[in-house]
């Protein structure tokens, strides 16, 4: 399939970067979000599920649809639907309908990372990983932009809301661009050989302990944008202006950790640098989680570095393991990432309701440990499996 490579890369990087634009909008404004609708933490953390409830079906549905269809049509629903949600959110009071719009928004998270994951792996086969990162980079990117346009809007006493229609405009040029940007329709795919290669993922131990991984440390990493915030202020009596400060630092850390990655990776197998981030990372969680001050404050900002790379990096290495399905792959991932951001967001969000955001924030810290725990214990297996596939 040919495109004009050049305009459906940045098209795609760019769409990424407004996934992380719109987790730490809502991160940020979750406060206000709360007095706006006037509800409880509790039902604001029903509002987050129901997104990640849509983010984890249209992550499979569009990875599946990946390895079938052209890739940037399914990366422009995604921008379709996510800028859809953008103009209808919060338009109303009504707690039912600002329920399906999350779960619109999660449905355009999903397509859009899912599409453009797999569009990149297409047309870019080898350095999978450093690509994957450098395309994460820009989820960072717009992590970082996130919380500094909310706090700007809140700061000047303007209209918050006038940040997530600006997203949604710029969302629809972008759907534009992917429509315009050429392709041909795909070649005849043998739907046998891929419903082959896919009943083997299923039955992967490997691959299903990469899945589990992700599905514990990216759920952590998406509770940490929606939910620090909240953590900081409530937990550490920081104001909303330094806590959103916090949550920059942290993006600014991802895309520094993306960009050492997309390096280390060209001289150093992909199971490594997963392992040592995740020690990393369950450190950094631990310190913020018992420290304070400014010690809580660079636990958060360095956990950023931690997390950046584990990510994206499965992601290449699962596409190492399945090329011929590495749509299917990569959605798989993306769906167990999504459902654990539902179970860990709601678990936080819950045990915070019942006692207080202290306890709510272990379950993160225990998530990480426990992800952390099930790589080392296979990681002699994984790594052995990616020598092998490099060397074919």
């Amino acid at each position: 399939m040919l495109y004009n490579r050049s305009v459906v890369t940045i098209a795609a990087f760019l769409s990424l970067a407004f996934n992380g634009l719109t987790f730490t909008f809502v991160g940020t404004s979750l406060p206000l979000i709360r007095t706006h609708l006037g509800i409880t933490i509790d039902q604001a953390g029903n509002l987050i599920t129901l997104m990640q409830v849509g983010f984890t079906l249209f992550s499979l549905v569009a990875g599946i649809l990946s390895d079938r269809f052209r890739c940037e049509r399914i990366l422009m629903s995604g921008c379709l639907l996510l800028a859809l949600s953008s103009f209808l959110f919060c338009t109303t009071p009504l707690f039912g309908f600002n329920i399906m719009i999350f779960f619109m928004m999660g449905a355009g998270l999903g397509c859009i990372l899912s599409g453009s994951n797999s569009l990149l792996i297409k047309i870019y086969p080898v350095r999978k990983g450093s690509i994957l990162n450098i395309h994460h980079v820009f989820f960072g990117l717009g992590s970082l932009l996130g919380p500094l346009m909310m706090n700007l809007l809140i700061a000047q006493e303007r209209n918050w809301l006038v940040g997530y229609r600006l997203a949604g405009t710029i969302l629809l040029l972008l759907a534009l661009t992917l429509y315009l940007s050429g392709g041909q329709t795909p070649e005849y795919v043998n739907r046998k050989v891929i419903n082959s290669h896919l009943s083997k993922l299923l039955h992967d131990r490997q691959f299903l302990v990469i899945m589990g991984v992700n599905c514990l440390t990216t759920g952590s990493q998406v509770a940490l944008l929606l939910l620090g915030v909240t953590f900081l202020i409530e937990t550490k009596a920081y104001s909303l202006s330094l806590a959103g400060i916090a949550l920059s630092l942290y993006s600014v850390a991802m895309i520094i950790g993306r960009l050492l990655c997309s390096r280390l990776l060209r001289n150093i197998n992909h199971s490594t640098v997963i392992l040592t981030l995740m020690w990393m990372q369950v450190i950094c969680l631990l310190v913020a989680w018992s420290g304070t001050g400014w010690i809580c404050f660079l636990a958060i900002v360095m956990s950023g570095l931690t997390i950046s790379g584990i990510y994206p990096t499965s992601l290449a290495l699962s596409g190492i393991y399945y090329p011929q399905v590495a749509g299917s792959a990569l959605g798989l991932l993306s769906t167990v990432s999504g459902f654990g951001s539902i179970s860990i967001c709601w678990l936080t969000t819950h045990i915070a309701g019942l006692t207080d955001m202290q306890m709510g924030f272990t379950v993160i810290v225990l998530a990480c440990l426990t992800g952390l725990f099930f790589f080392q214990f296979n990681y002699r297996a994984i790594q052995s499996r990616e020598i092998g596939c490099n060397l074919k």
